[in-house]
């Protein structure tokens, strides 16, 4: 045993040092895959909440004010972009002419830009825009917004639109399968 100014001395040893540093590195290389699947469903879960507020923004003016509101997808956040792909965002507007297209005169709601690449938005065939009616309903058949996430290990999450206008989360399809994300 060495001495240091008559006492034992404190410290590590070399080994001692190695067996803790190879212990955090195994820790980590556990932990880091398990922690970006949590971001990946957390980002998911996110924009799913941030379109269903939208959405529920969208009814309640239509309703709150008597006007007709339309829902689309927009890249430059100001017309509709027409097409079912909702990634680079979407705006809200009144539709005072009933054409379903944002002119200059009509007022824009929201504009929500979806900054996340991570995850894909889409609408089902048949529903390139969401319109909400006066009385709170959206005409039209139902429609499915699906909500993939790049990770591989994320199950993919839809929003189902009904006619009365209510949005409901879904997990899988109406048969009972898995949404598919392609």
């Amino acid at each position: 045993m060495q001495f240091c100014n008559s006492r034992p001395c404190a410290g590590f040893t070399l080994i001692e040092l190695i067996t803790v540093i190879a212990v955090l590195v195994i820790t980590l290389g556990l932990a880091v895959p398990g922690f970006s699947s949590l971001i990946a469903g957390n980002q998911q879960t996110s924009l799913i909440n941030q379109f269903s507020t939208s959405l529920a923004h969208a009814r309640y003016y239509a309703v709150q004010h008597s006007r007709r509101v339309v829902l689309c997808p927009s890249s430059d956040l100001q017309s509709c972009t027409g097409g079912f792909d909702w990634q680079q965002g979407f705006i809200s507007f009144v539709d005072e002419n009933y054409n379903r297209l944002r002119d200059k005169k009509e007022k824009l709601l929201a504009v929500t830009q979806i900054d996340r690449n991570e995850v894909q938005v889409q609408t089902s065939t048949g529903r390139r825009k969401i319109v909400f009616y006066p009385s709170g309903s959206s005409p039209g058949s139902n429609v499915t917004i699906k909500f993939c996430s790049n990770a591989a290990n994320i199950p993919g999450k839809a929003l189902i639109l009904s006619n009365s206008g209510r949005a409901r989360l879904s997990k899988t399809t109406s048969r009972g399968d898995e949404i598919a994300c392609t």
